[in-house]
């Protein structure tokens, strides 16, 4: 593996023309976890701290508590003992590097910490939007292998929660059990607070069961969106049930969702714009009685080591999907007062199509409990 974060330290500077980069990430100093992803990414390591790329050298900043977290993880990279903000202790480093310009990303540093670099060792700061974002849109095969993986463990929690599935549950105690059930199955935790929505609920479609503790009753629709934690990256599935018997109205929009879901996945092939793969999968509906309650957000967007990653498939997407992207593929019909349907894989972009990494049955509407 030092091999793949030496590969990929290169590109990023390749990406810069060869100015020295700071990824930051301290809970001491800014926001907790804003770019653990970037140290992560480059480097193997999983702790908090802020690494300085340059051509001629690379250097991680960590303090006192994680130093031998560090000495284990990346024993081969320079490691500095940092201590309060870091910035102090960073200015000998820079200086001795000869660092005149220093690139960041805008997207996952804060203000103070660029001001006070620059306050501190006179540097210039430039800075670009997201560039190890941008890197890690193509996955490797280490990272698909790591997909796959917590896409069956999270689907293989869902089929052993649904005996559980009956009226007179709860939402939380749902997805308070369905969280247990993924990490008894190998993950390191949800990959985000699962949705677990019922009747109503369900046309909120970032509903989260804290908001409402509904009890499911006959005739609910209920939304499950859900992802495990695996070795740092996380999968991201949809499926929705009727509780009880589904009446037309549940099964005809449960169909034209699904319907939906098979024109975006049918579009999707390396070369294609975003915008288009949106628009395969909202035209379906758009066609359909459910027209005013077409989902409005982007049809998918990437994941790995993030629940949303670049590329985004919206509207306004005119970027061209590339091979190897991992993207989730998620329409929606949201009625209020009634309830919603969503149905979301996770699929490979490959130069001829896509391969499914998610794979829970959804040809046709469960009726549970």
């Amino acid at each position: 593996m030092t091999e793949i974060y030496q590969a990929r330290r290169r590109e990023l500077l390749k990406r810069t023309k060869g100015m020295p980069y700071l990824v930051f990430d301290l809970d001491r100093t800014m926001p907790h976890g804003m770019d653990q992803v970037s140290l992560r990414y480059l480097t193997g390591y999983t702790g908090e701290g802020a690494l300085l790329l340059s051509c001629d050298d690379t250097v991680l900043f960590i303090d006192s508590r994680y130093l031998e977290q560090a000495e284990r993880q990346v024993p081969h990279l320079r490691r500095v003992h940092a201590e309060s903000d870091y910035l102090d202790d960073m200015g000998p480093i820079l200086n001795e590097l000869e660092v005149k310009r220093l690139g960041f990303s805008s997207w996952r540093m804060t203000d103070y910490v660029v001001r006070e670099l620059t306050r501190r060792t006179g540097m210039e700061m430039v800075s670009f939007r997201d560039p190890v974002g941008e890197l890690r849109v193509c996955k490797d095969v280490a990272e698909l292998a790591t997909l796959r993986r917590a896409a069956k463990i999270s689907e293989a929690a869902l089929e052993k929660l649904i005996p559980s599935l009956r009226p007179g549950t709860n939402e939380v105690d749902i997805a308070f059990e369905f969280t247990a059930l993924m990490q008894d199955l190998g993950g390191e935790g949800a990959a985000f607070g699962p949705t677990v929505a019922a009747g109503p609920n369900s046309a909120l479609p970032h509903y989260r069961p804290s908001l409402g503790r509904r009890v499911l009753e006959s005739g609910d629709f209920l939304l499950f969106d859900f992802g495990v934690l695996v070795d740092g990256y996380v999968s991201d599935i949809s499926r929705t049930f009727v509780i009880g018997e589904a009446s037309d109205k549940h099964r005809e929009i449960y169909r034209w969702v699904n319907e939906a879901l098979d024109a975006g996945l049918a579009s999707l092939r390396a070369g294609v714009l975003g915008c288009d793969v949106h628009r395969a999968a909202s035209q379906v509906i758009e066609a359909s009685p459910y027209a005013k309650y077409v989902f409005l957000s982007p049809l998918g967007h990437g994941v790995g080591l993030e629940v949303h990653e670049s590329p985004r498939m919206g509207p306004k997407m005119d970027a061209k999907l590339e091979r190897g992207t991992v993207v989730t593929v998620e329409p929606g019909i949201y009625i209020p007062g009634f309830g919603g349907v969503r149905i979301e894989e996770m699929a490979v972009v490959t130069d001829t199509g896509y391969e499914l990494l998610s794979s829970f049955p959804r040809a046709e509407l469960v009726e549970l409990g």
